[in-house]
């Protein structure tokens, strides 16, 4: 009489697959994690000077002060939610006002990114030559809210746009 034989795998197979699989995720899932928040530092910090590069060019092709403020026209003050660009009907670097002529909503998701600015008006403001209205350089801080990375996107006093990497506090 012929026994046949049994396919598939021992309990003991099983367990060591299982046991060098949660060895391999254990070192791998840690920096897939940084890595998903530094992509996130690096397109949230594009995103905006993506945004600051637009109103600059759309102030020097309709030669008028073109304005960029934190937040979108109807969440206002917060750079996490993105940024509103608009032309100002009176050019004092103001917040947008109704009379304003809004050119885009740029919205964004930036939440585990806590960003500064050290504009005192919270408004950058370019002229119709693509220089800062402002005439002094203003920079844009963005640190991640759990974490030491972060980066700064600096506007000199000509309109031109860089991005750093620097460690926060």
């Amino acid at each position: 009489m012929q026994t046949e034989r049994q396919k598939g795998f021992t309990l003991i197979e099983l367990m060591i697959t299982l046991v060098v699989l949660v060895i391999v995720l254990s070192l791998g899932v840690p920096s897939f994690v940084t890595w998903i928040k530094n992509n996130r530092l690096d397109t949230s910090t594009r995103s905006i000077a993506g945004a600051l590069k637009l109103a600059r060019s759309e102030a020097i092709s309709r030669q008028s002060t073109i304005s960029i403020s934190p937040g979108t026209t109807d969440n206002l003050g917060n750079w996490s939610n993105g940024a509103h660009i608009y032309t100002e009907t009176i050019a004092t670097g103001s917040a947008y006002a109704t009379s304003d002529t809004l050119i885009k909503d740029i919205r964004a998701d930036m939440s585990g990114i806590t960003i500064t600015d050290d504009d005192p008006n919270n408004t950058i403001a370019f002229t119709s030559t693509g220089a800062l209205g402002a005439g002094t350089a203003t920079t844009i801080t963005l640190c991640q809210s759990s974490g030491k990375r972060g980066s700064t996107v600096t506007v000199n006093f000509i309109g031109r746009t860089s991005i750093n990497t620097i460690t926060c506090p």
